[in-house]
């Protein structure tokens, strides 16, 4: 939503109007760091929607701050960007802000009317309505300015308002209701276009959309201004100022200083008035607002008059002309404020022929307007009434005296006053009346408060006692809490410091120990044996066969110190692996069973049941003479479940605890909580079951 200030301009030749002065910028300028953010943005992204987006900001942020060459070339590039990825909503937003611009510069129409036959096919392929409703209020804002084409406006906003009411949009239903609340203001209907405002301020508070409010604000602001309502104009530009400084946003500040300045003007308080317009001119020229500066020089100019000062006043006056037909490069465009200044300086020179030429000409613009511009009309009337008279045409001033009459009658009668005024409290009164309806339901909170107070009182001693006791309660857990966290901390250190060391000492194994076991073997084989007795013989081939089993058991050690399947894969993986190995040996048949294992536990947890299956293995091997071994684990209610059975020779209950295996395996048991049993009887093997939690 991104309604601007647009200058007061129309054009004979084609019978073209301008919007009046209150046709405020909805989305006024971007600062410099917004434009030097996106274009850091514009470097780092690729060529994609969010590129669109991104030149679609840039050439927003630049048309804000007054820079529509660079504003179009942006948006032209986002155009062209969105139709080459089929990106049609970011198309549709790219041309309907080329027509947004050129609404503001008049140059050339053609190519808008077209962007906007563009942007009703994607609406219509892609059954996009909200693209449609834009459409139609874009064209309606173009086609403002064409008085052969006026009667075209009034329903393309009826359009596009049918549209997001049916869409429930209430922002975009809000810029609709500014849109018609300027038109409105632009012909004299100041309390219908108070009623338009109020209705889209209402709307655009209730979906949030401080954007469409700096246009709608101020907007308001300046209708009231003109029935003469300054209190309720000053309260719209403090509500527009804030927002204005929220965003730091500069133009918006000028435009206000501007408005301020034009009551003070209407007070008679011309100095203080002419202090504000000095600092508005110094924000644009900063700021290079183009279409701002001449309006702003034009109503120093105006301020001059009102003193008396009619040199200075001509030289403002002039310096806004000149700037505002440099900005438009046209001489067909005319400022009101401007043509009103030059009536009123020549005037007062008594150079009634100017007089007569120039308040003539503005009437004709004024009257060929649609709707006519009432304020206008009624000035060159009151100009060309007294200048008539002061060449003693009385008959003339007449007409234009009368015309005059009728003019201002109708822009500050009782009604329109009366309305606006009762607008402007039932605005009011909405506000007041949601705090009404809470000082109510306060007062009523408060009546129960009272009435309760005895029970309370008597519950306030239970009440403090039970909060005593929780605050004790979670006091103490919170400190528990604490406690296991740092002894889980300490575990996990105290484990992973275990780890590294395993790690290191399997590794002085396998890359000390074994290569040194191995050089000796392969000593001891070169060694030449041919004079050996058969008994030194016997001796050597043994020695070497203990070497080859001390490398196979060093190399064991290492392994299972801190398998790698473990560390890695887990608990599982390491089994497979071992059940693999173990089964390279064909006197003993070793089978894993895994069922229902959910995911993997807690690393020292795999850890220690690892180290208890080596212990349960290395001791069936040793000593059960089993044919058969079952290894099997499962993970269920939050308990991991290992067995580990053979069909060896068993062993008596009694010498279940001499052995040292199996205390370290109650041990490792212990240390996680668990618990184990073991079921054996002597040629009938034995069954190792251990549970864990997890």
């Amino acid at each position: 939503m991104d309604e601007s200030p647009t200058l007061t301009i129309e054009i004979k030749s084609v019978l073209k109007t301008f919007l009046l002065v209150i046709l405020v910028g909805c989305c006024l300028g971007a600062t410099a760091q917004k434009i030097d953010s996106l274009q850091l943005e514009l470097k780092k992204s690729a060529a994609d929607t969010n590129r669109v987006n991104i030149f679609y900001e840039l050439g927003y942020a630049n048309w804000l701050g007054g820079n529509d060459s660079l504003a179009i070339v942006c948006c032209s590039q986002s155009v062209r960007l969105a139709k080459k990825l089929n990106f049609f909503k970011g198309e549709a937003k790219g041309r309907l802000m080329l027509v947004r611009i050129e609404v503001d510069r008049l140059v050339d129409q053609k190519s808008a009317f077209a962007q906007l036959d563009t942007v009703m096919q994607i609406a219509v392929k892609n059954k996009d309505h909200h693209i449609e409703g834009q459409l139609y209020i874009r064209k309606a804002q173009l086609l403002e300015t064409n008085l052969t084409r006026k009667a075209e406006v009034m329903p393309l906003y009826n359009k596009a308002l049918a549209i997001f009411e049916a869409l429930g949009d209430k922002s975009w239903q809000g810029t609709v209701y500014n849109e018609l609340g300027q038109k409105m203001a632009i012909s004299g209907q100041y309390s219908k276009a108070i009623e338009f405002l109020l209705r889209a301020r209402k709307m655009q508070e209730e979906s949030g959309n401080i954007t469409a409010l700096r246009s709608t604000i101020p907007n308001l602001g300046v209708a009231y201004a003109a029935l003469g309502l300054y209190k309720e104009a000053l309260a719209a530009y403090d509500d527009a100022a804030r927002i204005a400084q929220n965003r730091n946003d500069k133009v918006l500040e000028a435009f206000l200083l501007n408005q301020r300045a034009e009551i003070l003007e209407k007070q008679s308080k011309y100095k203080a008035a002419l202090e504000i317009l000095k600092k508005a001119a110094a924000i644009h020229e900063a700021s290079g607002a183009s279409y701002w500066l001449p309006k702003t020089y034009s109503r120093m100019g105006r301020v001059y008059t009102q003193m008396k000062d009619f040199d200075k006043a001509l030289k403002y006056t002039e310096l806004g002309d000149k700037l505002f037909q440099d900005v438009v490069d046209s001489d067909d465009f005319l400022d009101h404020v401007v043509q009103v200044n030059y009536g009123r300086i020549y005037l007062a020179k008594k150079q009634y022929s100017q007089v007569i030429a120039r308040a003539s000409k503005g009437l004709e613009y004024a009257m060929e307007s649609d709707p006519v511009l009432i304020q206008e009309s009624a000035e060159y009337n009151r100009q060309l009434a007294e200048a008539y008279q002061a060449t003693g045409d009385n008959k003339k001033a007449l007409v234009y005296f009368r015309a005059f009459k009728n003019d201002s009658d109708s822009l500050l009668n009782k009604e329109s006053l009366q309305k606006a005024t009762a607008m402007a409290m039932n605005y009011e009164f909405d506000k007041k009346d949601q705090l009404s309806k809470l000082s109510i339901q306060k007062l009523q909170n408060e009546k129960l408060i009272q009435s309760r107070n005895f029970l309370i009182g008597l519950s306030v001693l239970a009440v403090c006692i039970a909060g005593i006791i929780l605050w004790s309660n979670r006091k103490l857990r919170g400190k528990n809490q604490q406690l296991v966290a740092k002894n889980r901390e300490i575990e996990l250190a105290l484990y992973k410091g275990q780890n590294l060391e395993r790690k290191r000492v399997a590794s002085e194994l396998h890359d000390n120990l074994n290569t040194k076991l191995a050089a000796l073997r392969w000593r001891m084989e070169a060694l030449n044996t041919s004079s050996y007795s058969e008994a030194d013989l016997k001796i050597h081939n043994g020695s070497i066969q203990m070497l080859e089993d001390i490398y196979a058991d060093v190399r064991l050690i290492s392994h299972n110190m801190l398998p790698a399947e473990l560390e890695t894969h887990g608990l599982v993986a390491a089994l497979l692996k071992l059940t693999e190995k173990l089964n390279t040996n064909p006197k003993t048949q070793f089978t894993l069973v895994i069922d229902q294992m959910q995911q993997r536990a807690d690393p020292k947890i795999e850890f220690e049941l690892y180290n208890v299956v080596l212990e349960l293995v290395n001791n069936i091997i040793k000593h059960a003479k089993a044919s058969k071994v079952w290894l099997s684990l499962s993970q269920n209610e939050g308990m991991l479940l290992l067995t580990v059975s053979d069909n060896g020779v068993g062993f008596t209950a009694q010498s279940q605890t001499n052995g040292i295996g199996l205390r370290n395996i109650s041990a490792r048991i212990d240390a996680l909580h668990g618990d184990w049993k073991v079921e054996s009887t002597p040629d009938s093997g034995t069954k190792v079951v251990a549970r864990v939690p997890v």
